[in-house]
């Protein structure tokens, strides 16, 4: 798939299909992470990936889907709302792999004398989308959910990760259900979002 058709194509897939991923497709969409920019050229990932059902069903139960009210959404962010929060949870358990990008942090994200945290977590941000843009360009869904309240920790201990490794979020893939609901986008291009020399 051509660079740019890939950037179009890539949305947010919250219903899969049941059907595994090829191993060496996999590899190729996690190396494709690991290429990505990082902090001080350190690169302090570590990418745990799961792609046993039962570990996964396991792992969803800790993700709590988020009621929604909104049954006739007048804005995208409302027909977001009423797509994603339910299938928070079902969006992992449908999933073929869930990829947990850690990384180590070395430096708190409020330290009043630097901003490496901050460096560290962007760093992770780039792994995670070179990831999307691979699953979209290998024809896979993705998505992501970041870990809120009591999930951090819970995760922590079923994937027994040490101590100084964050994970900023959850990465889901596979392969797009024919109905997924698939929300509008909203419009974000240079004309609408870019400032040129000045505000």
């Amino acid at each position: 798939m051509e660079f740019y058709e890939v950037i179009n194509k890539r949305r947010c897939i919250r219903q899969f299909e049941d059907k595994k991923i090829p191993q060496e497709v996999l590899e190729r969409i996690l190396n494709a992470g690991l290429k990505a920019p990082s902090s001080n050229h350190q690169r302090q990932w570590e990418l745990v990936v799961i792609t046993d059902k039962n570990r996964i069903k396991e792992l969803a139960k800790i993700i709590k889907p988020y009621p929604c009210r909104i049954t006739d959404p007048k804005t995208p962010q409302q027909e977001m709302f009423k797509i994603a929060y339910p299938r928070q949870r079902s969006m992992i358990e449908e999933s073929a792999c869930v990829i947990l990008p850690y990384f180590k942090q070395k430096y708190a994200f409020n330290s009043p004398t630097n901003s490496y945290g901050l460096m560290d977590y962007g760093a992770t941000w780039a792994l995670v989308e070179n990831i999307l843009l691979a699953a979209t360009a290998e024809g896979l869904g993705s998505v992501v959910h970041i870990p809120v309240k009591k999930e951090p920790e819970e995760i922590k201990e079923f994937i027994k990760s040490p101590d100084n490794y964050y994970l900023p979020t959850l990465i889901m893939l596979g392969y797009a259900s024919k109905n997924a609901e698939i929300p509008t986008q909203v419009k974000a291009s240079v004309e609408n979002k870019v400032h040129f020399e000045k505000w």
